[in-house]
């Protein structure tokens, strides 16, 4: 019932994932010669594919996972590091930092636009796409233990399948509309573009009324317009 119901609804009708991609793929593509780096990058990058060969652009993972980044077939160059202590990079050096489904789980996404700031060139790109802190089903994960988490999320989201893959535990510091703009703004970015996405409801599937509820609930901060309290954000900002 939740499937059928889910084409329905107008505040699933925005794919952020497909809108990333194509984000950073006409950013890549707007001009030759540009160093691109994939935040969390792990086994494979997803928009690799899509480079115009013509413009000789170089993608780099960085992710804090060499094990996974060994796996990267996809990109030029692997640097692994723990982001959250700084970006393994020179002043100046990237002109697009991309990341998907990782600002979420940075202990201080202060520290990371930070050091952001000193290795993006001027008027540099950064496109992020993460999960907003207030939404129902963030607020769940931050109030359950994450061994908890790990067992729900197999359970109701993976149906006990198993990714093969190392889970972290989700922080959202300043993963808010607002919170993101201020933190944006304090390190020297101008927010050029903000996507917001309110469809959670997916989460609840696995039991219709909770489901039902929580898509009524979506569509009423839909249209209240209540920023802080979407789902997922796609960011895209400029360095001054």
């Amino acid at each position: 019932m939740s499937r059928r119901i889910e084409p329905y609804l107008p505040q699933a009708k925005t794919n952020l994932s497909d809108l990333y991609q194509r984000e950073v793929t006409q950013h890549m593509n707007s001009r030759s010669g540009q160093v691109v780096v994939d935040v969390g990058g792990g086994r494979s990058c997803p928009f690799a594919k899509y480079r115009d060969p013509a413009a000789q652009t170089k993608i780099i993972a960085v992710d804090v996972l060499e094990e996974e980044l060994r796996q990267n077939e996809d990109v030029d160059e692997r640097r692994a590091a723990n982001i959250t202590q700084g970006l393994p990079f020179e002043a100046d050096e990237i002109d697009l930092l991309v990341s998907r489904w990782v600002l979420e789980h940075l202990e201080s996404t202060d520290n990371f636009f930070e050091s952001s700031e000193v290795a993006l060139k001027r008027e540099g790109y950064s496109i992020h796409l993460f999960a907003s802190r207030f939404a129902p089903f963030a607020l769940i994960n931050q109030a359950l233990p994450d061994i908890l988490v790990d067992k729900v999320n197999d359970f109701f989201l993976s149906r006990g399948s198993k990714s093969g893959r190392r889970r972290f535990p989700a922080v959202y510091d300043h993963c808010y509309y607002s919170g993101i703009e201020k933190l944006l703004e304090n390190h020297g970015f101008e927010m050029v573009d903000v996507h917001l996405n309110y469809y959670q409801a997916r989460y609840f599937s696995f039991f219709f009324p909770l489901f039902l509820a929580n898509a009524l609930y979506e569509m009423l901060i839909l249209a209240l317009g209540a920023k802080n309290l979407a789902a997922h954000i796609l960011v895209i900002a400029r360095k001054k």
